[in-house]
């Protein structure tokens, strides 16, 4: 029997992923919205005749009055379409205000850690999330408005980790038109349609106007433009993990780096091979261009011994002749250069 066209869709992204086998659980994230509930019910759809087994998670952010109806909202869909339930609450305005964050930032944070807790309870072996063509457009010119790269470019891929993306080549208005023929009811977040977000200034201002005035398929050519870029930045990527190997070096709770390889490396092999050792050594957040661009300056500068560039999170890169050493900052020692010099 032929699938309908989205299950048909999220099956196949399956296929790709090559996960998750006969016999394994997935995990899927059910927010209430129209994409999460469209993904539950394809993947309901698809579970016997793939052979795994499903669970739904959901997480009440306590973000606005009226939240917990979604979790009763959620519960309800999932005793319809026969998938166990999860349900959990965050503090996410405590998460912000610990981290002095956006609340944006601490909810996504909240959300899959939730996710990953419900995936080792059931011993799953992803998580499925509800991220759409639409989703993948906002955010190539979310990042391209804040003049990001080409690895950022490349937008969300299809799997990264434990994370599936199975919609990712589905548009919001496939989702609608499956959830009218299913007969599926969904929750409208009213945060959704808050212009103070740059996202949702994204999706109601900024692309409604490019569609009307410069391209009707512009979505879809974003979303073509993410994927293009996203097979580029993995081969980025593997050249630069390459290059790390070769010039890096773990010592004393510091990570070490060659100078003459990184400086004598392709700039943009250099430059992702910097990200990476960022990576490694505390994590990109609040990591900007800015950084990377100073480092790799620096190593290639001919006489960089005993500069310090203070970095996100409370390291430094402290250069000598030879090397550059990535370390938790040590306040007061030797001479800090601004990484806006």
């Amino acid at each position: 029997m032929r699938l309908p066209f989205l299950v048909a869709a999220v099956d196949r992204a399956l296929l790709t992923a090559g996960t998750p086998l006969r016999g394994q659980a997935l995990v899927v994230g059910l927010s209430g919205g129209a994409d999460s509930v469209a993904l539950v019910d394809a993947l309901a759809s698809l579970r016997r005749r793939r052979g795994f087994r499903l669970v739904a998670a959901h997480l009440d952010h306590g973000l606005r009055p009226g939240s917990a109806d979604d979790a009763t909202f959620c519960a309800a869909l999932c005793e319809r379409l026969d998938v166990p339930f999860r349900a959990g609450r965050a503090l996410v305005r405590a998460r912000a205000a610990r981290e002095k964050g956006g609340l944006e930032q601490a909810a996504r944070r909240e959300r899959y850690a939730f996710l990953r807790a419900v995936r080792d309870e059931e011993r799953a072996v992803a998580i499925a999330v509800a991220h759409t063509r639409d989703d993948q457009a906002e955010t190539l010119l979310l990042r391209l408005l804040r003049g990001a790269g080409a690895t950022g470019l490349a937008g969300m891929r299809p799997r990264t980790g434990d994370v599936l993306r199975p919609l990712l080549g589905v548009s919001r208005a496939e989702i609608l038109a499956h959830l009218r023929e299913r007969d599926l009811a969904w929750r409208e977040d009213p945060s959704n349609d808050d212009l103070a977000y740059r996202r949702n200034r994204v999706r109601h201002e900024l692309l409604p106007y490019l569609e009307a005035r410069f391209n009707p398929g512009i979505r879809a050519g974003l979303a073509r433009t993410a994927a293009l870029l996203s097979d580029e930045a993995a081969h980025l990527r593997a050249e630069a993990s390459a290059l790390l190997a070769l010039v890096a070096r773990e010592e004393e709770g510091a990570l070490i780096l060659k100078r003459t390889p990184l400086a004598e490396a392709a700039t943009a092999v250099a430059r992702a091979a910097v990200r990476l050792a960022l990576q490694r050594t505390g994590g990109l957040a609040q990591v900007g261009a800015v950084h990377v661009e100073r480092l790799l300056r620096l190593a290639r500068a001919k006489a960089p011994s005993g500069r310090r560039v203070p970095l996100p999170g409370g390291r430094e890169a402290r250069f000598t002749r030879d090397e550059v050493r990535l370390e938790r900052r040590v306040l007061g020692a030797g001479k800090a250069v601004s990484s806006r010099e």
